[in-house]
């Protein structure tokens, strides 16, 4: 006999035995499915919200840079004329900045006062009752920065105008600057995140109105206010989060979605109205997989429930026949016994039944062959004396929960009967008559395989990561996305990262310079298609200092050949790029004085000039000598000569602006390009810059200062035909002009007499 009941009702105790098998089975299956769905639809979660991320800090950082441009603008506006240098440096700007289409300032009425685009000027259109206008008029701040409702261009786009107002004197509303954003430039940041053929990208107004969305199979969709009730809008809203993750059905499109989204609204920006982001992709497209699979997991089910069903009924029916005569009885049940038994010694694992007085009353072959038992031996023995004590303290509290009619689940480690380490998953089910638990099933998993395996990985990854670490150049892994997987501490050290945990799961590209974004993610983009690839490029650190590195990237594949992700090898470069600097430095410069040298000025002069006669405005150029510098030389020594001409460069570097161009161009000969100055403020800077060398005073280690005076040529372009050689010609003209005439003066080309004499 296995159970001390069978006696008085065998059907019963094989229908609980059915019933415990399905249920057991159903419920593995259910929770199986049920944790899969979770970790699909927790990973889909993460994936989405990522992706929103990605867009989320484009966005910022694009507005960041916007507002700044904005600020600078107003600056200039309110301090000086508009005109066509305000023109220029507005399409510049819209130049430099591929995510804006139109650059604007209108004054107090609402008229373009300036703008990069030319249809715009000399119009008298009235813009003012454009919303990125009139919202700022209503609502005069100037601190905020103002966020337009969507609206349809002249070419049938959505766009949105980002503005700033321009303060009066008194601080009243006296215009405003504005940026129209280009949505054909968001198209491939959207396009970027879509990582699955449903996968739908799009941005929207604060105020829920959607007016960009990807694939453009969606476009009917643009235009449309978002706030209705019930919406993935107003949950988003309502939240009070900045990101959410929802599923259901989007009311828009009808569709069954999960969706991400997320706010933008940079912290250093105070902007009346925020943009959204929405990330989403098909609920069925998502769960595709594991209907499939819990399709075939449940027709196996009940195939395995109606066979089992149907044999047990068939037994019963026969047991029933033979019931009648108690010889056939005895058989039948020996015959169910080895039928239970065939059933139990082919599941994978160990089954068994304790009684409640903990002793055996049943155990399958996977059982006996653990513990290196015969079913004799196994029959009646009490379970402290299979286990022993140790193993028996360990397992007792679950036992005792399972005859309390709990249900235990719980990992253990046995040894076997030979002496080895067995590692085993187990599962105490009570048997429960009533409110009672007669016993136990006991139904234990050998998972030593697995577990060794686990083991062997960890110490094969252990291993390999004290190599890694040990390795003085950086050595990464990247996830397919750009995203770090693994780093040594070398690499860590790079990036001035304190450990691996700070950095894992970031995206790399973020410490890349924004100048090299694009080759790292090419790069990336190469070795995700099987190639190998090298690139210098330049980081700033967590810390803040930029270092230039030196990285070789090859794919990383399964057992499959399928690529995985990205290992780099990276060596920090810094070093020789600031030799390499300095020597192209050095190239460019005079070794004396720290100005320009002849081959650097003549490079430099030619792109101001070809700018000058490609734009407009005036330029001028300087031809400049120091008086008696020979008398220098032969009187006071070459060391004193050199002084004079290193206190030149310096008065020169003080006196001139930044932007114009300063050149020793032969032995006391000097030049410098003024760009847009007219003669009459050429002359201006060249007397003042004659005056404060004159005025000024090189103190020798013995006597008296040296004092000494500089002649200057002075000339201005005139028409488009004027190249360099021309220019300077004609400055050197006006140069030894002024040396005819005494020294220590200024002449200018054309003119009859010198503009400048200096006292005798």
């Amino acid at each position: 006999m296995i159970w001390p009941y069978r006696r008085r009702n065998p059907f019963l105790a094989q229908w609980l035995i059915l019933a415990i098998a399905v249920a057991i089975l159903g419920l593995a299956t259910g929770y199986d499915l049920h944790q899969e769905r979770g970790r699909i639809e927790k990973r889909e979660q993460d994936r989405l919200l990522a992706m929103s991320r990605v867009i989320q800090e484009n966005l910022e950082q694009n507005l960041v840079s916007i507002n700044e441009v904005l600020v600078a603008l107003r600056r200039e506006a309110t301090t000086g004329p508009a005109g066509a240098k305000l023109n220029d440096r507005l399409a510049i700007l819209a130049e430099a900045m591929p995510s804006v289409r139109t650059l604007t300032v209108l004054d107090a009425g609402g008229r373009v006062r300036a703008a990069n685009r030319p249809e715009l000027l000399n119009t008298g259109t009235d813009f003012s009752q454009r919303d990125y206008f009139r919202i700022p008029q209503q609502q005069p701040n100037a601190d905020t920065l103002f966020v337009s409702p969507p609206f349809r261009t002249s070419l049938g786009a959505f766009s949105v105008v980002v503005s700033r107002m321009i303060p009066g004197a008194q601080g009243e509303f006296a215009g405003v600057v504005a940026a129209t954003l280009d949505p054909k430039y968001f198209d491939p940041l959207l396009d970027s995140v879509r990582y699955a053929p449903d996968m739908v990208a799009s941005l929207h107004h604060g105020d829920g109105t959607l007016f960009l969305i990807l694939p453009h199979s969606q476009d009917a969709l643009v235009g449309k206010n978002l706030a209705r009730p019930g919406s993935f809008y107003l949950r988003h809203k309502e939240s009070g989060k900045a990101a959410t993750v929802f599923s259901g059905t989007v009311l828009a499109s009808g569709e069954e979605r999960m969706i991400a989204q997320r706010d933008v609204q940079p912290a250093a920006l105070k902007m009346n109205k925020h943009l959204g982001i929405a990330v989403s992709r098909l609920l069925g497209e998502i769960n595709a997989s594991w209907l499939h699979d819990a399709e075939i997991k449940a027709a196996m089910f009940a195939v395995i429930v109606l066979a089992f069903t149907i044999g047990l009924y068939g037994y019963q029916i026969r047991l029933r026949q033979l019931l009648a005569q108690e010889e056939k009885a005895a058989k039948a049940l020996e015959a169910s016994e080895q039928f239970l038994r065939m059933v139990t010694d082919n599941i994978p694992g160990m089954v068994g039944y304790w009684t409640r007085e903990l002793r055996c009353g049943f155990a399958n072959s996977a059982y006996l062959e653990w513990f290196g038992k015969t079913p004799e031996q196994m029959r009646g023995l009490r379970i402290q004396e299979l286990m022993g004590e140790e193993l028996f303290r360990k397992n007792e509290p679950y036992m005792r929960a399972a005859l309390r009619g709990e249900r235990q689940t719980f990992e253990r480690t046995l040894i076997k009967a030979d002496g080895g380490t067995g590692y085993t998953w187990a599962q105490y089910v009570p048997d429960m008559d009533g409110d009672t638990a007669k016993g136990f099933f006991v139904l234990v998993t050998d998972v030593t395989q697995l577990k060794e395996a686990e083991m062997a990985l960890a110490a094969s990854e252990a291993k390999l990561k004290a190599i890694i670490n040990a390795e003085p150049e950086c050595v990464k892994v990247l996830a397919p996305d750009g995203t770090l997987r693994q780093m040594n501490r070398a690499g860590l050290d790079m990036i001035e990262a304190d450990s691996e945990a700070q950095v894992v799961g970031a995206a790399v590209v973020d410490l890349v310079v924004p100048e090299h974004r694009a080759a790292f993610m090419a790069l990336n983009e190469k070795v995700n298609r099987g190639e190998a690839g090298s690139l210098e490029f330049e980081i700033v650190g967590l810390k803040g200092r930029h270092r230039w590195l030196d990285t070789h990237a090859v794919p990383m594949r399964d057992a499959d050949g399928k690529i995985t992700g990205l290992l780099g090898v990276t060596r920090d470069i810094t070093e020789h790029k600031k030799a390499l600097q300095e020597l192209e430095k050095l190239a460019r410069t005079d070794a004396l004085t720290a100005l320009a040298n002849r081959r650097w000025f003549m490079t430099l002069a030619e792109q101001e000039l070809s700018r000058t006669l490609r734009y407009g405005g005036p330029l001028s150029i300087f031809m400049m000598d120091i008086d008696h510098f020979k008398h220098v030389n032969d009187t006071y020594g070459h060391q004193t000569g050199d002084l004079v001409l290193q206190k030149l460069g310096g008065v020169c570097r003080e006196t001139l602006r930044d932007i114009d161009c300063v050149g020793r161009i032969g032995g006391e000969e000097f030049a410098v390009v003024l760009p847009q100055t007219d003669g009459v403020r050429a002359l201006e800077v060249a007397e003042r810059l004659r005056l404060t060398v004159e005025r000024s005073a090189l103190a020798l280690e013995r006597g008296l200062p040296l004092h000494f005076t500089l002649s200057i040529g002075v000339t201005t372009l005139a028409g488009s035909a004027a190249n360099l050689d021309s220019l300077l010609g004609q400055a050197d003209d006006a140069l030894y002009q002024a040396k005819r005439a005494g020294r220590n003066r200024v002449c200018v080309y054309g003119a009859g007499q010198p503009s400048a004499v200096a006292p005798v």
